[in-house]
């Protein structure tokens, strides 16, 4: 028997449960443009571009200029995550507990939501055919003068959408070491979605810069997860970061369910309750000429920037 999530599922805010630090994902919602299909395919077509013709006064056949028309086609990825819920625990449990247990199973499909992407990046940026541009050979830090070239060639290709530059915490802070980025004359309005939730959003040169945990960098010889003494990078090596235009990206999701969904199960003892949450989605590289690699020196700490 399927039953609704009871309310004390869903996700709640208390003050009292403690849960260990990690990323609610999400943050890459709405960065990337939607396809098309069904049957577990996804489709992005892509079209080329058409010229006109000077009319030669003549009559005669026209000169026709058929724009090149390709389909971008990706499978879904189904995933899941779930958790055994005890009756005899729930009992016991108060609200506060019963609605961590929502919310981390919700921030598990969300942070795969994310990892998606990244993953879609790092692969499109690996595909020599695709021909996505690497700045920087990662033995340099972050630098304002990488991101004006990624923007540069992003918008000097005719993207006039959105550009996206996620960014871990200590990259982060090393682009307010530079004066340009600091400076209020180069900085357009605050996001829509730039809330105070702890984690940094700013516009610059038009580029939407968003700081998110450092759990979704993973591609580099200094990812997260190299490092060592308590740092989460390995700064003896490089990480890869991605600058790109909405269209240049495509993510669809089938089914996307971040509200736990009950099962009791009868036959096991005490009749223990199953909740899970579910997605099936993907993401694809469409236009490499709207996608930048960045690749960085890794770091943990900000360096001054010499006068």
């Amino acid at each position: 028997m399927t039953t609704q999530a009871p309310l004390w599922y869903r996700e709640k805010i208390r003050d009292m449960v403690r849960a260990r630090y990690q990323s609610n994902g999400g943050f890459l919602d709405a960065t990337m443009t939607r396809g098309d299909g069904g049957a577990g395919v996804v489709k992005f077509p892509i079209i080329g571009r058409v010229e006109s013709y000077e009319l030669s006064g003549a009559i005669q056949k026209i000169q026709n200029t058929n724009p090149d028309l390709s389909m971008a086609e990706v499978r879904m990825r189904d995933f899941e995550a779930s958790a055994w819920l005890r009756v005899q625990d729930a009992r016991r449990q108060g609200p506060n507990e019963q609605a961590a247990v929502g919310k981390m199973l919700s921030s598990a499909i969300r942070r795969r939501r994310d990892n998606l992407k990244f993953e879609a990046l790092d692969k499109f940026a690996n595909d020599g055919s695709a021909g996505v541009k690497t700045i920087g050979d990662g033995s340099k830090l972050i630098d304002v003068i990488d991101l004006m070239e990624a923007r540069a060639q992003i918008r000097g290709s005719g993207a006039e959408e959105a550009i996206w530059n996620p960014l871990p915490t200590a990259q982060f802070d090393q682009l307010t070491m530079y004066k340009e980025f600091a400076n209020a004359d180069y900085v357009g309005p605050k996001l829509p979605f730039g809330d105070d939730n702890g984690l940094r959003k700013k516009t610059w040169m038009g580029i939407q810069f968003l700081e998110i945990p450092d759990e979704h960098f993973v591609f580099g010889t200094g990812a997260f997860g190299t490092g060592s003494a308590g740092n989460g990078f390995n700064t003896d090596g490089y990480i890869d970061l991605f600058m790109w235009a909405t269209d240049a990206m495509g993510n669809e999701a089938e089914w996307d369910q971040e509200t736990p969904s009950i099962t009791v199960h009868a036959d096991y003892e005490g009749s223990p309750m199953l909740a899970k949450v579910g997605l099936s989605a993907a993401s694809i590289g469409i236009l490499p000429e709207g996608v930048k690699r960045l690749r960085v020196k890794s770091q943990v700490r900000s360096q001054r920037i010499a006068a």
